[in-house]
């Protein structure tokens, strides 16, 4: 075959290596674009994965349909599907494919994500519960689908994926239990102890049986088979929603600084290694938030934002594209958990103190507005309501903390 362009390799199908090739080509049309991923699927909506709830695969709809992102059916690339890299020689610019193939490339970008971390590696079920983690796709289906029956979940972890999962079994009929032992309510690391506190009563007022401390404790499971007793067909469902863990390991022996997935410069460049980029959940980047820092988001827009900035960065190395520019963002996001919506923007976890400044965390549904500050000076905003009436006092407060920062 020849080959006109440069050859760039992205590893990993998501949303971050999609970004990653669609910027490239938009610069550089000849390149030759090969996407390498794990999964059978082209990039879709991850957020979507809990975020709905999703009709029966006999009604002609699949999630799968659903959570198409547009330009993932583009064959302007080439895709390899099903096809893990095992390992990278990035001196040599040369990929190990686990099919025994190899793979020259000229530039690479590593969009590899992250995979949820789990508290037993060979324990993934036991008597009484069925183990389960959601991250992609294929866990969406199972997940879903066991939810459809109305079987009981016990979910461990009170992060984003647990609370979206929690409201979503509830929608479709399940009891539901969740299990957080180190903290006292969701998102407590982002937000603190009070606004986690008060969540953990907005999921018990929904329905959920929200246990903490030593009472969530002496409910963890540990997959250990030997400790129960229960018969195999009475098992429920059990999500592990604990955190989760950077894919890194194909990476190692190219004296990378991996320490919290692959350390990148404010262009995306992976410094070690020319013509190499990385991107999405995996990037640890200088923040541009907080200085002398680095930092790894694992939300869809840092995904789509640095996917981009990282094909902009390789066509320049190029000689194509506009002057190179480096990451940029105001931190911002939000969710909703059982009509809750629940937006965050700044930095709340750098504040020494917080304020609430508008309604009361023993009534979330009618509005409250919180700041968080460290040394008097504005760092994040909170807001919390099933409405919007109180959205123009948050909007003039984001606006405070923009200016802030400039």
């Amino acid at each position: 075959m020849t080959v006109d362009g440069p050859v760039v390799g992205v590893v990993g199908t998501g949303i971050a290596g999609l970004q990653s090739a669609n910027a490239v080509l938009e610069r550089n049309p000849d390149a030759r674009i090969v996407i390498f991923g794990d999964e059978t699927h082209r990039t879709y909506n991850r957020p979507g994965l809990t975020k709905k709830r999703y009709q029966l695969l006999t009604s002609g709809t699949t999630i799968t349909d659903e959570l198409k992102v547009d330009g993932a059916a583009s064959d302007s690339a080439t895709w390899r599907l099903g096809t893990r890299v095992e390992s990278a020689d990035l001196y040599n610019k040369v990929l190990q494919l686990r099919t025994g193939e190899t793979f020259d490339y000229d530039s690479l970008v590593i969009a590899t994500g992250v995979r949820p971390r789990i508290s037993a590696e060979d324990a993934r079920e036991c008597a009484i519960h069925m183990h389960k983690t959601l991250r992609d796709l294929d866990d969406a289906h199972h997940i879903h689908r066991d939810l459809r029956t109305g079987t009981e979940l016990t979910i461990v972890g009170s992060g984003f994926v647990a609370c979206e999962l929690a409201s979503l079994a509830t929608e479709y009929g399940c009891a539901v239990a969740m299990l957080e032992a180190r903290r006292r309510g969701p998102f407590e690391r982002v937000l603190g102890e009070r606004i986690a506190t008060a969540l953990g009563r907005w999921m018990t007022r929904n329905g959920v049986t929200f246990l903490t401390g030593d009472s969530a404790r002496d409910r963890l499971c540990n997959g250990d088979s030997s400790a129960h007793s229960e018969p195999s067909s009475d098992r429920s469902l059990l999500v592990e929603a604990i955190g989760s863990v950077p894919n890194v390991e194909w990476l190692h022996g190219n004296g990378l600084d991996l320490s919290d997935g692959v350390r990148v410069d404010e262009h995306m460049r992976v410094p070690e290694c020319a013509d190499v980029y990385a991107a999405g959940d995996v990037a640890r980047y200088p923040d541009p938030w907080t200085a002398e820092s680095l930092t790894r988001r694992e939300f869809w827009k840092n995904a789509i934002d640095t996917g981009d900035l990282a094909g902009r960065s390789l066509a320049s190395s190029l000689g194509c594209g506009s002057k190179i520019s480096h990451i940029r963002y105001f931190p911002l996001m939000s969710t909703e958990v059982f009509g809750l919506r629940i937006q965050i923007a700044g930095n709340p976890k750098a504040a020494t103190s917080m304020e609430v400044v508008r309604g009361d965390l023993d009534r979330l549904d009618h509005g409250v507005v919180v700041t968080f500050s460290k040394e008097d000076l504005l760092v994040g905003v909170a807001y919390l309501d099933k409405g919007a009436r109180l959205n123009s006092i948050y909007i003039d407060l984001v606006k405070t903390l923009k200016a802030h920062r400039r």
